[in-house]
């Protein structure tokens, strides 16, 4: 039987990543939380970081939220690498994943991420089932499913800018709900059948103000219930076990989390997102 595998990301850093660290560890489930030194919408503080990076993984994110592609070059590289620097000096642990913010970068950028010795780069494609994909000499990692209700013409925006027919198949035959939970389903039973990665991202500042946390809850027991089936890893030790793979050289990488991990509970900061209705990402 092919191999699926389980992953999330939560992008931003927002102070009610606590609460969602506490969810997944509830479920047995882990992943990467990609936090910028600042952000206009609130960020953890310092020791809440180091907290979340002794059961998690901590990603890069830039130091300032900065969009890639609409920033010079020298601004992007010193943002690229600052972040991987602030992220090891902060928790003391390896920082081998990125994500540009917004999902906006350029291909001019491959070679800054490469220069910053990451292993891999986070994307924000939508509705994919794929392992972690070689390019550009990295590993670049899609995702499945983001935790909100986008209507069906955010996903056809998001596959159409990417060209991408099989993400766009599997929506024509997997989609036709704007539940996301609902899609999330399917989408998990379409990864144990066939094989590939099921990848759950957001944010925990929409999560607060879509009022999301409850359905979150759902899907997160969901996935625990088939972890059996599909080992729950961080992006990172997907991109090392995919190098390893695609390489023969032995990386290491954390054992996946089944256990309960983290103790603290917390609960859901009153901070506010910006105004208005998130956006689909580019």
């Amino acid at each position: 039987m092919p191999q699926a595998f389980i992953t999330t990301s939560w992008d931003d850093g927002h102070p009610s990543d606590m609460r969602l660290a506490d969810m997944l560890a509830r479920h047995g489930l882990t992943g990467t939380f990609y936090i910028p030194r600042s952000i206009e919408t609130g960020v953890l503080p310092d020791s809440d970081i180091r907290t979340l990076s002794s059961n998690f993984e901590i990603g890069a994110h830039t130091l300032n939220h900065v969009f890639l592609a609409n920033t010079d070059d020298a601004t992007a590289r010193a943002e690229i690498a600052g972040s991987k620097s602030w992220v090891q000096g902060l928790t003391g642990k390896d920082c081998p994943m990125f994500c540009p913010p917004g999902g906006r970068f350029k291909s001019i950028h491959y070679k800054m991420f490469r220069e910053a010795e990451y292993v891999g780069i986070r994307t924000v494609e939508f509705l994919s089932l794929d392992l972690p994909r070689p390019r550009a000499g990295l590993l670049e990692m899609p995702t499945t499913l983001q935790a909100f209700p986008h209507p069906a013409v955010n996903y056809l925006k998001n596959l159409t800018k990417r060209g991408a027919v099989p993400n766009f198949l599997l929506y024509a035959r997997h989609g036709r709900t704007r539940n996301w939970a609902v899609l999330a389903r399917r989408l998990l039973q379409r990864t144990l059948r066939v094989g590939g990665v099921f990848h759950l991202w957001g944010h925990s500042w929409e999560l607060d103000q879509a009022a999301l946390w409850s359905r979150l809850d759902d899907v997160l027991k969901m996935l625990a219930e088939v972890r059996d089936q599909a080992p729950c890893l961080t992006n990172g030790q997907l991109c090392r076990r995919q190098q390893q793979a695609l390489t023969g050289i032995s990386v290491e990488a954390r054992e996946p989390v089944h256990d309960r991990v983290g103790e603290r509970s917390t609960s859901a900061s009153a901070s506010s997102p910006p105004a208005g209705a998130p956006t689909a990402p580019r």
